[in-house]
């Protein structure tokens, strides 16, 4: 475990170094790209449309009991205001699609006016308008179309059309396919005013979108009153007033919904006081004709204290046979079809109290039922909720109706038998007396219940007037003057990061997607692998570079190898070194050659042998002729060793062995007896004995010879070797196929360039001086 934490720290740490050497070397790539992403973030401020955030802060008389501000009043004992209110249903109401679109209609959002600019235009908007246009019809044609209006002068202007200019004078009647509209100075207007675009919007695909998305309606704090209302808008004006008039429309809405139970009270009330009217019309002509025809005067005291007594009751009896009158009126009128969805006018006369308190519940859910109708189809949840709650109601009123009058009628036959008593003590009141006094009580009957009719109608139809709405505003609608989008300080850093981050990414992106071996650590986790060297790239075309003098970056880095070869085979006299790679190309002829001059330059006697019997290049990158070699001495018994050997021109302890004439089979060749003493008569002449071997990732040649060799030495070129070839390597490595395996990486450019150790399999890297 804590073997894999200290490598997932060394690959953290390695990708960490990756990208700072990245930002570093290419540091001036990442300075463009900051400031071109930078100047774009610039050119988009400036050119994109502001929105500003307007809000404003509700305050939803959230009133179960009706009191509401009315409490306390002289009219505190009316029914007229109670009302079952939710903040959530409120918040509905406020964002439905009809009260959005009256308020839209009303402002004339219908029509958008624009000065045409470079990258886009300005939005005109109440007092900068020059002229405005009053639209009398549009239709879906009107929505694609764009116009454009130039003031020509004080009565005069020009719209054009599809190309098309005609001229026009103010409020006049403008026919057009989609439109009939007319235009009329404007706060601003002006002669000289610019050309204005002039579009059509829809109004009901805008209050969809209010409703959606574009209007937010939130409580401030879970289960308040208080809510807040906000919406984004490039013109911070036309905002305000859309929230200004939304909430408006909300209260005249409101209103109007809390009048209509005072309305239907009113008319009820009305027929009544018409039938009590004739009543009393009727009574006062009977008195008026008994009086003359029994030319009555006055009553005796007595008399009129049992008539008196009489009397209550009859007037108790009365008013008792008036609410039964009510109740019947009640049940015929919840008994009708049509009345399902109607409100119950109030029941002023009676006076049992859970009979009120059930009418009154029944009108609340009416109401709430009416007002939620007029902006929700019949389906929506809240109105089938209602409509069930109401369907109990109705039938539990009907059920306390039938048990009041019960009621009623038990109370009134026991009125009727406290009345049958007095009548008998007034059976010797004459009769002329007691038939006036009994058409007076009457009478007075009558009179009574219409002074009450016609006082609760007057105070009925001054809750009209002292109506309030549901809603209070707390903060009326305002704007932030710094705009809510575009973010600028969020842009800028979105695009300095995105300047910072596009190369980094690129650059990585394209070291993904390159296939080629491009430094060190792509053999990192080929485990048990020692390093001898780097080779930095060669400009020159000489495939021999180190000469006796050099002070060339590529000879000392060959001078650096024969260091770190001598520490690693411990300076083992005749050591036979193989040098082979993965694939042709890759320098492991150009390897053998420097490497052995720079030994033999070092004072030790080295001869190279050209194993590569396919495709060999010693002798050309030497400059030498291909004489009898390697395949001759191994084909022909008659070719003996100091026949093949040629010195190489280039130093006198360098010795060559060429491939001869190329064989048919050359692996045939390596299975020769003469092998064994090839070996054996080098190992005697020479310190050093370089074979230079075909591929291994395409032959399998090196591994016939290996067995004879002391040490491998391993070619990984960079941008060259491909990174699929390192399986070879790590097979080699894993089986052991090369002794004593040691890697080179060659043609190393400045992006390649690392530091390394001296061949310990660990690969701890250090600061190198050639690198």
């Amino acid at each position: 475990m804590a073997l894999n934490s200290q490598k997932q720290l060394s690959s953290a740490a390695g990708d960490l170094n990756d990208i700072l050497s990245k930002v570093v070397k290419y540091w001036y790539v990442f300075v463009i790209a900051i400031l071109i992403s930078m100047a774009l973030a610039n050119l988009y401020l400036t050119n994109a449309t502001r929105l500003y955030k307007v809000t404003s802060t509700l305050l939803i008389q959230n009133d179960f009991k009706g009191d509401g501000l009315l409490k306390g009043t002289a009219f505190s004992d009316l029914d007229m205001f109670r009302g079952a209110r939710t903040v959530d249903n409120e918040m509905e109401v406020l964002r439905s699609r009809d009260l959005i679109f009256k308020t839209l209609k009303e402002l004339s959002l219908e029509t958008n006016y624009a000065i045409p600019g470079v990258l886009n235009n300005k939005e005109l908007y109440g007092e900068e308008l020059p002229v405005r246009v009053i639209v009398e019809y549009l239709n879906d044609q009107a929505y694609s179309q764009e116009i454009n209006l130039s003031i020509i002068n004080e009565d005069v202007f020009a719209l054009q059309t599809n190309g098309k200019n005609v001229l026009y004078s103010f409020d006049q009647l403008i026919t057009r396919p989609g439109y009939k509209i007319r235009v009329v100075k404007g706060p601003s207007f002006s002669s000289a005013y610019p050309s204005i675009k002039i579009g059509f919007k829809d109004l009901y695909s805008m209050a969809e979108h209010y409703s959606l998305s574009a209007l937010t309606i939130v409580p401030i704090v879970k289960d308040a009153n208080t809510v807040s209302l906000s919406l984004l808008d490039a013109v911070p004006q036309r905002g305000v007033d859309i929230l200004n008039k939304l909430i408006d429309t909300y209260n005249e809405e409101n209103v109007n919904t809390k009048n209509m139970v005072a309305k239907n009270t009113i008319r009820f009330i009305d027929q009544r006081l018409i039938d009590l009217n004739s009543d009393l019309s009727v009574l006062e002509r009977g008195v008026e004709n008994y009086k003359q025809v029994n030319r009555v005067t006055n009553m005796s005291a007595d008399s009129e204290l049992n008539l008196r007594t009489s009397g209550d009751y009859d007037l108790n009896l009365s008013s008792s046979g008036v609410q039964l009158d009510l109740i019947k009126s009640l049940v015929q009128y919840l008994g009708k079809n049509d009345s399902e969805y109607e409100i119950v006018p109030s029941t002023l006369g009676i006076k049992d109290l859970t009979l009120n308190n059930l009418i009154n519940k029944y009108n609340d859910l009416q109401i709430e039922r009416q007002r939620l109708a007029r902006n929700n189809n019949p389906d929506n949840p809240l109105i089938v909720n209602i409509n069930e709650q109401l369907a109990g109601l109705r039938g539990y009123l009907q059920e306390t109706l039938k048990n009041v009058q019960a009621g009623l009628t038990l109370e009134r036959n026991n009125l009727i038998d406290k009345s049958n008593q007095f009548e008998s003590k007034i059976r010797n009141v004459p009769v002329v007396e007691r038939g006036l006094l009994q058409l007076s009580r009457d009478q007075d009957v009558k009179a009574a219940i219409y002074q009450y009719l016609l006082q609760k109608r007057e105070e009925t139809a001054l809750s009209l007037s002292a109506t309030i709405p549901t809603s209070l505003i707390i903060d009326r609608p305002a704007y932030n003057t710094v705009p809510a989008k575009p973010k600028e300080a969020l842009i800028y850093l979105g695009s300095l990061l995105t300047g910072f981050l596009f190369p980094l990414f690129f650059f990585s992106g394209r070291d993904k997607l390159n296939t080629k071996v491009k430094d060190v650590t792509d053999v990192q986790l080929l485990g048990g692998i020692r390093i001898l060297g780097e080779l930095s790239h060669k400009e020159e075309n000489n495939t021999v570079v180190v000469k006796r003098g050099s002070r060339t970056t590529i000879s000392e880095l060959f001078r650096y190898i024969q260091s770190n070869l001598g520490y690693i085979i411990n300076n083992t006299k005749s050591q036979i070194l193989l040098v082979t790679s993965g694939m042709k190309g890759e320098g492991k002829t150009f390897f053998s050659i420097n490497l052995g001059i720079t030994l033999a330059l070092a004072g030790k006697k080295v001869i190279i042998v050209e194993f590569d019997l396919r495709k060999p290049d010693l002798m050309k990158g030497i400059n030498m002729k291909y004489e009898k070699g390697l395949a001759d001495y191994l084909e022909n018994r008659n070719v003996e060793i100091d026949q093949i050997i040629k010195p190489s021109g280039v130093s006198s302890n360098l010795f060559v062995i060429g491939c001869g004439k190329l064989p048919d089979d050359p692996t045939e060749l390596f299975s020769s007896d003469k092998m064994e003493g090839l070996f054996q008569e080098l190992r005697k002449k020479y310190d050093y004995i370089i074979l230079d071997t075909s591929p291994v990732g395409q032959v399998a040649d090196a591994f016939n010879i290996a067995p004879y060799a002391d040490a491998s030495i391993y070619l990984v070129r960079y941008n060259f070797t491909e990174r699929m070839q390192l399986s070879v390597l790590d097979d080699i490595c894993e089986n052991k196929k090369l002794k004593n395996l040691m890697i080179v990486f060659n043609d190393a450019k400045k992006d390649n360039m690392r530091s390394y150790g001296y061949g310990n399999a660990g690969h701890k890297y250090a600061e190198s001086t050639t690198a």
